[in-house]
C-alpha cells in the first residue's frame, strides 16, 4: 500500500517557519546575550500542530525499513499549564 505524506511534509514545514518567524521576531537585545521574551499562547498552536505532525510520522513504519515505536515512546506538551492573564 503506497501512502502519500505530501500533506503532513507539507504542514510540518508550514509550521516549523511559522514558529521560527515568530521566535526570530521575539529575540531582544541582539547583542551578546540575546533573550527570546514571547507569550506562550502565540506560539502554542504550532507546537501543538508540530507535535501531532511528529507523533504521526513516528508511528509510520514500513516492514523491513523502519522499526515500530513502542508504548514508552513520549511526546512532551508545550505549556501544558494554565496561562493566566491580567
Amino acid at each position: 500500500m503506497e501512502v502519500s505524506m505530501d500533506g503532513l511534509r507539507k504542514r510540518l514545514i508550514a509550521d516549523y517557519n511559522s514558529l521560527t518567524r515568530k521566535l526570530n521576531e521575539s529575540i531582544k537585545d541582539k547583542s551578546f546575550d540575546p533573550e527570546i521574551i514571547v507569550d506562550p499562547e502565540e506560539i502554542r498552536g504550532e507546537m501543538n500542530r508540530l507535535r501531532i505532525g511528529l507523533i504521526t510520522l513516528a508511528f509510520f513504519y514500513m516492514e523491513g525499513e523502519f522499526e515500530s515505536l513502542d508504548e514508552n515512546t513520549h511526546f512532551e506538551d508545550f505549556a501544558e499549564f494554565e496561562i493566566e492573564k491580567d
